[in-house]
């Protein structure tokens, strides 16, 4: 074999891009439907395109229907491994699978209009940009990581360690609560939590591989969900006496105003109170409620007895949940209301160890500004602000961080740099 410096192999393999390749497969991955729980069909793609290529993937999954896919690249065993990560389940409609059906009458909460919108369901090129929610988040950065592997493959690179290719179903973050409960609705379970606890990978350093706009982080947030239960009393409408307080209504709907309007203060209290400079980004956690409901809409003429608000709140890493659930006690007392403060997730929050995760960032530092031609910096707080999988692996011992390219229908030119740069820092790290 021909000795190439490690600049000559990047070039070499920079030329076993294939860009029609590139538009071909974004467009088809992309173009999948996969909403929560309905990642089968975009798994499978994956899992077949790495197979054709020579891949050996596996599936790995706590049921068939949604499985983690692991496509190994393999080196001789004497380096470091790296693994690439993304995740195939996107946000948006939740029934709108496939491209078929009507307008369910469950969905009242999204207009008929947004929900026959193409760009939810579908993904196309436009004026040299790719377009589609899919795209966004997270199918794009997926297909970099799978063509990043393929050049390195074609390219005949001499790696000592293994890199892996995963796709991860369950990332977007659904949770069991109330009556809706069970399997159904959990989500990392089934993804990134299965897939290292059951994967039987190694990996030295791992990529998560999302829309940064080519910023890095290597800290995200945790998270905590809690259900607050108001009680009232049901009150026929021509008895109801209006007052002055909201607070003092009979009707728990009416108690909901002022608290409502208090955890919204609190929220921006809380969020500058916590907000931390970390290593691997700025912290920044936001706190709001995501869901109300109270009585049903076909017998309003009585009111409710209970009204239950649900409430979203980030966590600096390494934080527990508790104080957080006697600050929003304090607050229902503070109203003078009859209710119950009720902790129904957590997940925690991680930073990569610093000095364990500094190697990848050197190697991503290099290659962003090779490729990109400026020096790379940290993401936008809200991106080191959220739950990513990154947490898992942190959890796990696998120093990890996230990079990618726009979040928003990126360019052509874009994806091509992304896949660039992944290409670069892997093959970087597992010829060491």
């Amino acid at each position: 074999m021909k000795e190439y410096t490690l600049e000559q192999w990047k070039k070499k393999v920079f030329e076993c891009i294939d860009v029609e390749e590139v538009k071909q497969v974004m467009v088809e991955l992309c173009g999948i439907p996969s909403p929560m729980k309905l990642e089968y069909k975009a798994g499978e793609f994956v899992y077949n395109w790495l197979e054709a290529e020579g891949f050996n993937p596996r599936k790995v999954g706590l049921t068939p229907e949604r499985f983690n896919v692991i496509g190994t690249l393999r080196g001789d065993g004497s380096g470091h491994n790296f693994m690439f990560s993304s995740h195939l389940d996107t946000t948006g409609p939740r029934d709108k699978v496939y491209g078929e059906g009507d307008y369910p009458e469950d969905t009242w909460w999204i207009s008929k209009e947004n929900w026959n919108n193409p760009w939810w369901h579908e993904a196309w090129i436009e004026a040299g940009r790719f377009v589609g929610m899919g795209v966004n988040n997270d199918k794009g950065p997926m297909v970099c990581t799978l063509m990043a592997a393929k050049a390195i493959k074609k390219a005949g690179v001499p790696l000592k360690g293994d890199i892996y290719v995963t796709a991860c179903p369950g990332e977007i973050g659904q949770e069991p609560v109330s009556e809706y409960s069970g399997m159904e609705y959990c989500s990392k379970e089934f993804g990134a939590e299965y897939l290292m606890v059951h994967g039987g990978l190694i990996p030295d350093f791992a990529l998560e591989a999302e829309g940064t706009h080519f910023g890095v982080n290597w800290v995200e947030c945790g998270k905590a969900f809690f259900k607050i239960t108001v009680y009232g009393e049901s009150v026929y409408t021509p008895w109801y006496v209006h007052v002055d307080n909201c607070a003092d209504s009979a009707n728990p709907i009416y108690k909901c105003a002022p608290l409502i309007e208090a955890i919204s203060k609190y929220g921006k209290e809380y969020e500058k109170k916590y907000t931390v400079d970390l290593p691997g980004g700025l912290v920044a956690p936001k706190l709001m409620i995501g869901a109300i409901r109270s009585s049903i809409p076909y017998f309003i003429i009585g009111g409710s007895e209970i009204a239950e608000l649900y409430v979203d709140a980030r966590l600096v890493p390494d934080t527990k949940p508790d104080f957080l659930k006697r600050e929003l006690e304090k607050i229902c007392n503070s109203l003078n209301l009859k209710a119950e403060v009720e902790l129904f997730l957590f997940r925690n929050g991680r930073e990569a160890d610093n000095e364990a995760i500094k190697p990848l960032v050197d190697v991503l530092k290099g290659n962003h500004k090779a490729v990109r031609g400026y020096e790379l910096q940290k993401s936008a707080p809200g991106f080191s602000s959220m739950w990513r999988n990154e947490n898992i692996w942190n959890e796990y011992l696998v120093p990890s961080l996230t990079y990618g390219p726009s979040n928003v229908s990126p360019t052509i030119d874009e994806i091509i740099d992304c896949i660039k740069v992944y290409a670069s820092t892997a093959m970087e790290i597992c010829m060491k």
